[in-house]
């Protein structure tokens, strides 16, 4: 963890003095470029501190920058980025959210000149399965199982057996590749726990009352469920609402997922969530910007991952809930 965080500052730094250098000779060095964010991603808090990001790079480099937002509908934003694509932005930052569907786009925009990236999620099998230029987000096989990890050893702390225990798994989008990858390190960890049962629950899409309402149904049918990881930040967020709904108390399932949202935090603080990955979004939309900048400028396009740091103590989550609605974290 110390070498990812290390790697992180250090990359920060280097474009910090980079483009502070560039500002020196040149207020706006990206002026007149143009950049286009593609997401499947909705019109709720996490998206919006992507966005906030995005727009602090772009209004620091002195481009513009626009953002879609698919709403979970993958035909629709396969439209978008074939639009994007149509205007000949200076560059693409895409989340690459299914291992086919984005294979030939991505390859046509490329060979058009057109430079694409991957932002928040990646092809499974990252630049061998999809020929975009770089990636910015996080590990989420490597997230995936940090957060099983954590609420597996607290269930150990607690001296519960795990023997015949049982996991589920809530995803907004059945079959996306953020969910196949982050279950993957679920089942990792499981493994090394000698977990064995689990099974994926089917959420809904990214409706929050449609999400509580199947995870609720799931509680209500399996009321043997040991743990529940969701593995989005709208299934997550919906957590604590579904336990207390579905008759449970804090800690008698041991929850946890991904994101920080407002609802996240609170789970942790009212003990219904034992842990969340905060992916840092912010960094996310505000490097897809200066990559794109850099590789317009100089060619250069790193691959910077943006962390999946595990968020387990109310102490973890003050920093957080301070710069909440500033739309950074």
């Amino acid at each position: 963890m110390r070498k990812t965080v290390t790697g992180i500052v250090v990359i920060a730094f280097v474009i910090m003095v980079f483009t502070g250098a560039l500002f020196a000779a040149q207020d706006k060095p990206a002026a007149g470029m143009y950049f286009r964010l593609v997401t499947h991603g909705g019109d709720d808090p996490f998206w919006a501190v992507v966005q906030r990001g995005a727009f602090d790079a772009a209004a620091q480099l002195g481009a513009e920058v626009d953002i879609d937002l698919a709403g979970g509908d993958l035909a629709l934003q396969l439209r978008r980025f074939e639009e994007a694509v149509a205007l000949q932005p200076d560059g693409i930052a895409l989340v690459i959210n299914d291992d086919t569907a984005w294979d030939q786009p991505v390859a046509d925009a490329l060979a058009a000149g057109i430079p694409v990236i991957g932002m928040n999620n990646d092809d499974t099998q990252g630049s061998l399965g999809n020929v975009r230029l770089a990636y910015v987000g996080q590990n989420e096989i490597r997230a995936g199982y940090m957060v099983g990890r954590r609420l597996f050893e607290e269930a150990v702390a607690l001296g519960r057996d795990l023997t015949d225990a049982h996991v589920a798994m809530s995803v907004e989008v059945p079959g996306a590749a953020y969910g196949v990858q982050r279950s993957a390190g679920v089942k990792q960890a499981m493994e090394a726990f000698g977990i064995t049962s689990y099974e994926i629950i089917d959420a809904g899409g990214l409706e929050m009352t449609t999400v509580e309402s199947r995870q609720t149904s799931y509680l209500l049918g399996r009321p043997d469920t040991d743990f529940l990881i969701g593995l989005g930040g709208i299934t997550t967020d919906r957590i604590t609402s579904s336990l207390k709904a579905a008759g449970f108390g804090p800690d008698e399932i041991l929850a946890g997922g991904f994101d920080t949202t407002p609802s996240t935090l609170a789970g942790i603080r009212e003990g219904f969530i034992t842990a969340t990955i905060d992916q840092q979004q912010y960094l996310q939309g505000y490097f897809a910007v200066y990559m794109l900048y850099l590789y317009n400028a100089f060619s250069l396009m790193p691959t910077i991952d943006t962390g999946g740091f595990l968020i387990d103590s109310v102490e973890m989550i003050e920093r957080i809930e301070e710069l909440s609605p500033l739309m950074v974290r």
